[in-house]
C-alpha cells in the first residue's frame, strides 16, 4: 500500500554545468548543439521540467512559466496543507495566478514578456499588449525586489522556526 501514499517529484535543480566551454567565447555552444538552435543564456538556459506523480491524478501539462520556487506552494495545495502564501516567493503552478519567474540577477519572465536586468530591456511576447510598459516593468521590478528582500529577511531571522509549530512532525 506504499504506492497509494507516495508522491514522486522529479526536477533538475540547474542546467548541466559541466557542458560549459570556458575556453570558448560562446561558452554555451554545446547546449546550442543539443537543443538544435541558439540558446538564450539569460532565459532559455534555465528551462527544465517538473514531473509530479500521484496515483489517481489525471495527467496535466502546464504551459505557463514557472520555476523551482513554485514547487513548494504547488505541493502544499496538492496535499491540502494550510499555509500563508505570502511567506513563499512562488505560487501554485495549477492556480490561475499570473506566472513570475525570477532570476538571481533580478531578470524575470511574466505572462507578458521578459525583462533582462543587465540590459534594462523588456520584451513583450508575441500577441501580448501592455498599456504602459514602463509602469508595468517598474511595478514588476518592485514585486521581484520585494520577494528577494522578504526571502532574505525570512532566512536572516529564522522566521519559520518562530511561526511554524513543528511538534506534530515529531509525534507518532
Amino acid at each position: 500500500g506504499i504506492a497509494e501514499k507516495t508522491v514522486i517529484v522529479i526536477t533538475p535543480d540547474h542546467y548541466p554545468y559541466g557542458l560549459e566551454d570556458k575556453e570558448n567565447v560562446d561558452i554555451y555552444h554545446y547546449f546550442d548543439e543539443l537543443a538544435g538552435h541558439k540558446i538564450d543564456p539569460v532565459f532559455e538556459l534555465y528551462k527544465s521540467s517538473l514531473i509530479i506523480y500521484v496515483k489517481g491524478m489525471q495527467p496535466q501539462t502546464v504551459d505557463k512559466y514557472c520555476s523551482a520556487l513554485d514547487i513548494i506552494p504547488t505541493l502544499n495545495n496538492l496535499f491540502g496543507f494550510e499555509y500563508d502564501s505570502r511567506l513563499l516567493p512562488g505560487s501554485d503552478i495549477f492556480s490561475t495566478a499570473s506566472p513570475l519567474v525570477m532570476f538571481n540577477n533580478r531578470s524575470f519572465i511574466t505572462d507578458k514578456g521578459t525583462y533582462n536586468s543587465k540590459t534594462g530591456e523588456f520584451t513583450l511576447f508575441e500577441g501580448q499588449t501592455v498599456e504602459d510598459i514602463d509602469a508595468y516593468v517598474s511595478s514588476m521590478k518592485k514585486v521581484v525586489n520585494n520577494k528577494f528582500k522578504t526571502s532574505a529577511q525570512i532566512l536572516d531571522t529564522n522566521y519559520y522556526a518562530k511561526v511554524v509549530d513543528r511538534t506534530h512532525l515529531y509525534s507518532k
